[in-house]
C-alpha cells in the first residue's frame, strides 16, 4: 500500500512536470534522423556525436558521453571508480539514486548529513564516513543548487577519491564560475521528462580524463565487437532520435535556465518577510539553475505546525507547491532499510561496516519532511497564480 501511494504521488508529479512545447529543430533534426536510415550511432548516424560534442562545448567539459539515462551515467561512473563487493561509496542523504548506483555494483553506499539550508552534502561531515574501503563519492547538486565543491573535491583529493558529480537536477549550475560536472572526476546528467532538459530520457556522462572517458564510452557503446566480448561492458548507449531532439533542446537550453530562474523569484517573493520559510540558497558562489524552487519549512514560535501548512497547501490544491519531498531519508528507502539488494547479502561485503538506522545523518532526516518545493518548469501565469495563493497562506497564519 505504502508502495502503491508514493508511485500514485510520482506519477501525478511526473504529469505536471513533463509536459514541454517544441519550438526549436526538434522536427527539423527528427526528420533528417528518419531521412539518413541511421537510427543509431554504430550504424553511421551523426547526431549521437554532434549531441556530445555540442554538451561539451556548453559545459566546458574535455569530454561528453550520451546514455540512456543518468542512472546508467551513475552506475558507469560507480565502476570506472572501482567499486565492486567489499567496498563502500559515500552518497548524500536525501536522494537514492546514488546508492542504486553503487548497489547495481555490488558495492555498499555509505550515507553523509546535509547542510540543512542548502540540501546538500555537509563537507564537515564527509572525511569522518572516509574508511580504507571508500572508492568513490557522489555528490548531488540539490534542486539545482551546486554543492560546496572546492571543500569536498580537496577532502576527496588528500584520500585518492574518485569524486562523482550527480548533475540530474543541475545542468547549467555554477559553482564559483564552473559549471557542474566539469569539477569532479565524472559528471552525470539527466534528460529525463522532469528535468530542464526534457528528452523523455536520456542521460550525459562528462569526464576530464581521457582514460575515463574511454571507461565511459565502452559503457554506452556496444557490449561486443563484431559479436565478440572482450569485456563485460554495458549497453547504455543513447539512439540517435534521442540525440537529435538532445541537439535542438541543448540550442535553447540557456534560455529555458534563464526562465525557470525568473519563475523561481515569484516563489522567492511569495515567502519574502516570512520567518519561518528559508529559502535553499548558497554557498557563496553558487548559481542556482532551479530544476525545483526550493526552501525550508522552520517550526518557530508563533509560527504554524508543520502539518497546519501542509494542510493548508493540500487544501489549495496548488498545481506547482507541495510540501515534504519523499519526507524520508536515503536510507530510510525499504530498499535500503530491509537490506533488499543483493549487495547486503554478498559475503564479500561482511567486512563493510552498514548502519542504516534511524538517527545516522539526523539532519537530513529532519529536513526532508519539511522541504517545500515549486515547479519552476510550469508556464509562468500558473507560477505566478500559485505564488499568489502561497503568500496568502503564510499571511493567513500571520
Amino acid at each position: 500500500m505504502l508502495q502503491e501511494t508514493f508511485t500514485e504521488s510520482y506519477i501525478d508529479a511526473e504529469k505536471k512536470l513533463s509536459n514541454r512545447s517544441t519550438q526549436g529543430n526538434e522536427l527539423v533534426y527528427l526528420k533528417q534522423v528518419l531521412d539518413s536510415g541511421n537510427l543509431s550511432s554504430l550504424m553511421g548516424g551523426t547526431f549521437t556525436p554532434r549531441f556530445e560534442s555540442q554538451f561539451s562545448e556548453l559545459t566546458g567539459s574535455k569530454y561528453a558521453v550520451a546514455m540512456n539515462t543518468c542512472m546508467g551515467a551513475l552506475h558507469s561512473a560507480v565502476i570506472a571508480a572501482e567499486a565492486g563487493a567489499g567496498s563502500e561509496v559515500i552518497c548524500d542523504s536525501v536522494y537514492i539514486f546514488g546508492a542504486m548506483a553503487v548497489l547495481y555494483n555490488n558495492a555498499i553506499p555509505v550515507f553523509v548529513d546535509i547542510n540543512p539550508i542548502t540540501h546538500n552534502m555537509d563537507p564537515d561531515k564527509l572525511e569522518a564516513a572516509i574508511t580504507e574501503r571508500t572508492k568513490a563519492v557522489i555528490v548531488t547538486h540539490a534542486w539545482g543548487l551546486p554543492a560546496e565543491m572546492d571543500r569536498i573535491l580537496a577532502i576527496c583529493r588528500k584520500h585518492h577519491l574518485l569524486v562523482i558529480e550527480d548533475c540530474a537536477e543541475a545542468v547549467l549550475a555554477r559553482y564559483k564560475g564552473q559549471y557542474t560536472g566539469t569539477m569532479g572526476d565524472v559528471g552525470c546528467f539527466s534528460f529525463q521528462a522532469s528535468k530542464q532538459m526534457s528528452l523523455g530520457d536520456g542521460g550525459m556522462a562528462t569526464a576530464q580524463d581521457e582514460n575515463l572517458h574511454k571507461q565511459l564510452s565502452n559503457f554506452a557503446g556496444a557490449p561486443t565487437f563484431l559479436s565478440v566480448a572482450y569485456s563485460l561492458d554495458y549497453n547504455y548507449r543513447i539512439n540517435e532520435l534521442t540525440a537529435a531532439v538532445g541537439l535542438a533542446r541543448l540550442e535553447t537550453l540557456p534560455q529555458e535556465i534563464e526562465r525557470l530562474r525568473e519563475n523561481a523569484t515569484y516563489f522567492d517573493r511569495a515567502v519574502l518577510g516570512c520567518d519561518w520559510i528559508t529559502l535553499q540558497r548558497g554557498p557563496e558562489g553558487a548559481e542556482h539553475s532551479f530544476y525545483y524552487w526550493a526552501a525550508n519549512f522552520i517550526e518557530t514560535k508563533g509560527g504554524p505546525t508543520l502539518e497546519a501548512f501542509s494542510h493548508a497547501v493540500e487544501e489549495a490544491k496548488l498545481t506547482t507547491i507541495s510540501v515534504g519531498d519523499t519526507k524520508i531519508a536515503a536510507y530510510q528507502h525499504p530498499l535500503i532499510k530491509e537490506r533488499c539488494a543483493a549487495a547486503f547479502a554478498d559475503e564479500r561485503n561482511k567486512n563493510c561496516i552498514i548502519r542504516y538506522e534511524d538517527g545516522v545523518c539526523p539532519v537530513a532526516e529532519k529536513t526532508v519532511p519539511r522541504i517545500i518545493l515549486g515547479d519552476t518548469v510550469a508556464p509562468q501565469e500558473v507560477v505566478c497564480k500559485d505564488a499568489d495563493i502561497l503568500h496568502g497562506i503564510i499571511q493567513k497564519f500571520g
